[in-house]
Parts: C-alpha cells; structure tokens; sequence
C-alpha cells in the first residue's frame, strides 16, 4: 500500500510506500489532491503487477570512470575530449579520466615543466554522491546559473543536456539506474532545451581569400595548410593528418581518411573516407610548396612533428591579427562550402566533398544557392517570365504555324488550352 501526504507551505503532496521492504518516499510534485490520488493509483497498479522497482544508488566516481572508458570506445578523440570537458564542468573531477590534464606544449621542449592544470569551474560544480542525486531541476538550475555567469550561448547548454541525457541511458541499460521520481525516468531529458538562434556564417569573398593567402605568403606551411582549408573545405584536424600518401599532386586528389600513425589512431569526425579533387588553384599552390625533409606529415609543425590543432590556430591567429584580419579555420572551411553554393553547385555535392550530411549543408548554405522562383509565385498561369518574354512552348507553336502558312496576318492568335 502507497500513503500520500503533504508537506510545506505551498503544499505539495509526497508519496511513501515499500518495494521488497525498502522505504521509498519521494515529492509527487503538485499541491492538487485529485493528482495525487491518480499517481497513488499508479504506483499500487504497478506495485501490484510486480512492476514496481525501487529507486537505485549508483555511486558517481565508479560510474564515471566506466562511463567515460565507454565513450572512449563510441566517440574520436577530439569529440571524447569534449565531452568529458561538460561533464567535468558538471559533477567536478570525480575520477581519475576527469581530472585536468597537464601536459606539454608541444612547441616547447620537454624540459620545461608544465604549469599544473587548475580546475577554472570548481564553483559550478554540482555537489552529488549518487547519480540519483541530480535531478531534473538540479540540471536547470546549473544550466541557468552558467547561462546567467559564463554567458554561454543556447547551443552550448543544449549540448550540456545531451551529454548528460547520454550519462542516463547509459545507466538505465547499463547500470540498472531507476530514478527517485518515476515520471523522469531521464531527468536530463526532462530538461527544456533552449531555442537557438539563426545560425550564421562567416567565409571569405574572392577578393579576401586572395588577401588571407598574401598575408600568408611568408610562411610556406600556413600558407599551403590555409589554401587547402579554403579551396578543399578540409577540417582543421583532417588537414593537420594528412601525410605525404594522402595527397596525390598527379590525380589531383586528397585522401581524407583514417589512419594509425606512430601507434596513434585518427579517423574523420564522421567516421567515413572520403576523396576530395584538388582545383586548380590549390594545385598551383602546392605544386609550389617547398616540403622540406622527410617528414611523415605533410604539413609539419616547426619541429617536424604534426601540429597541435590550438597551436596552428595559435599561429595563424598571430599573424592575422597584425595584419587586421579576424578570419580563422572554420572560416576558410566555410568559404568553400559558400563559394561552391553561390556558383550553383548542388547542396548534395557540397555535403559530399565537405563529409557532411546534406542536412547541415541545408542548414549553412541553401541561403546562398542562387535559385529564381519569380514563377512559382505568379498565380496565373500565362504570367510574364522575369524576362520578359512569354512561355517558349506558346512561342514555337505560334511560329510553327506562322511559317506553315505562310501568312501571319490572316492567322488567328493561338491560344493554349487551359
């Protein structure tokens, strides 16, 4: 048997009852009796049909730790980075794959000692045990209070949500987790997502990709790394893995693809190959870029090593800020991406040779295709065309039977049947 009562000022009914002799009482979360009553009836339907489970304790350092060895095994090395950063934010460094990791510049020697990494968001940090401690307005209240002191935008909060949605099922299917409350099963779930802006873009006109390669010109390595973002739309880290085999000058093809380099596994942020054709323009380029030694990569680092992905933006950031320009990576990956849809091409093609879905490429550049619609919103049907001139088909039947006359005065106008 279920009990019901209510506690507060506002209130608000509580339920207690027993699953194989365990107490369990929780907040049913409305002052209406009538509510109360209901979900009371639930939990007896259920406790009767032996489909009642009492709530679970998952304690929050062993979960973590295997939850993050799973998502090791799900995610690329830069997409599990990002992950475990929300969710160090969220529950703090729980467990050893959590902590801050210190490590060495890779433009520096070894020797230097690094500065220990500090842990920057201690103050965000949900104070919990158990996995059942964090519920659905737990998760709010941290979104809202890192919305309202870090200014973090929409779309990242709702990564936040997801990762953390993840954490649940996770251990729904793999831990038994049962939630306190029984009507958020995943009270991460439960949690409203925040509404997005517009999304905008930013790429490079023709005139300013002749700009950013200029700037570029005393630096052979940005400069041959910079043209094949921009005029191959490669990701930052696709460019930065492409060793000498990947680039073929005499096919005039780019190899993105994965690859174990040095014991090191790296595969495309999609997980699918791809071959992308080199334009004449890049092909120039690189046809004149002076690869020095024998180094495994293709666009190596200072000291022959592939490059960090911050530190080459690092660079490339310094040497346009001196010159005024403000555009970076994602920008140059952009720009091919745009250009490509201002010249006509079809959102699936682009969506193919950027390895994307041609649901994103909808989403960044369906705006710039150049497609003329005057006629769809015409209502009658023998509208002017913008041109100026009148529907071909009418057009050629009436000079037709102009010439098979022979006399254009004497014939009557054809009209087309409606």
């Amino acid at each position: 048997m279920a009990y019901i009562f209510q506690r507060g000022k506002s209130g608000t009914w509580w339920i207690k009852y027993y699953v194989h002799g365990k107490q369990v009482y929780h907040s049913l979360k409305t002052n209406q009796e009538r509510v109360a009553l209901r979900l009371k009836r639930q939990i007896e339907g259920d406790e009767a049909r032996g489909d009642l489970a009492a709530p679970s304790r998952t304690p929050l350092p062993e979960f973590l730790e295997n939850f993050c060895r799973f998502l090791r095994t799900i995610r690329t090395r830069k997409s599990y980075k990002n992950d475990v950063s929300y969710l160090r934010i969220f529950f703090g460094p729980l467990c050893p794959a959590m902590q801050p990791g210190s490590h060495v510049n890779p433009r520096f020697t070894p020797s230097v000692n690094p500065k220990p990494a500090t842990d920057t968001k201690r103050h965000l940090h949900v104070a919990a045990t158990h996995l059942e401690d964090i519920t659905t307005g737990v998760i709010e209240g941290f979104l809202a209070r890192r919305m309202d002191e870090d200014h973090i935008s929409p779309k990242t909060a709702n990564r936040s949500r997801e990762i953390l949605s993840r954490v649940f099922n996770y251990a729904r299917k793999s831990w038994g987790f049962v939630a306190p409350d029984r009507r958020t099963p995943n009270p991460a779930s439960a949690v409203e997502r925040r509404r997005e802006p517009a999304h905008t873009i930013r790429f490079l006109t023709l005139a300013q990709i002749t700009e950013q390669l200029e700037t570029l010109q005393d630096d052979s390595v940005l400069h041959a790394a910079a043209a094949t973002l921009i005029y191959a739309g490669l990701r930052r880290e696709e460019a930065l893995w492409l060793t000498a085999e990947d680039v073929d000058l005499e096919q005039r093809l780019i190899y993105v693809r994965a690859k174990t380099i040095k014991g090191e596994f790296w595969q495309p942020k999609t997980k699918v190959n791809r071959v992308v054709p080199i334009s004449g323009d890049l092909l120039a380029i690189l046809r004149a870029y002076p690869r020095l030694g024998s180094h495994v990569w293709f666009f190596p680092s200072r000291l022959g090593l592939r490059w960090d992905p911050d530190n080459f933006s690092q660079d490339l950031r310094q040497i346009n800020q001196a010159k005024g320009l403000v555009w970076g990576c994602l920008d140059f990956r952009h720009t091919f991406g745009s250009q490509l849809a201002q010249k006509g091409e079809s959102l699936y093609k682009i969506a193919t040779l950027m390895g994307n879905s041609p649901e994103i490429c909808r989403k960044h550049y369906a705006a710039l295709v150049p497609e003329t619609m005057h006629d769809v919103v015409e209502f009658a049907s023998s509208a002017v065309k913008p041109n100026g001139q009148r529907d071909s088909m009418e057009a050629l039947l009436q000079q037709v039977l102009h010439r098979l006359d022979g006399n254009v005065a004497e014939q009557p106008k054809l009209r087309l049947a409606k």
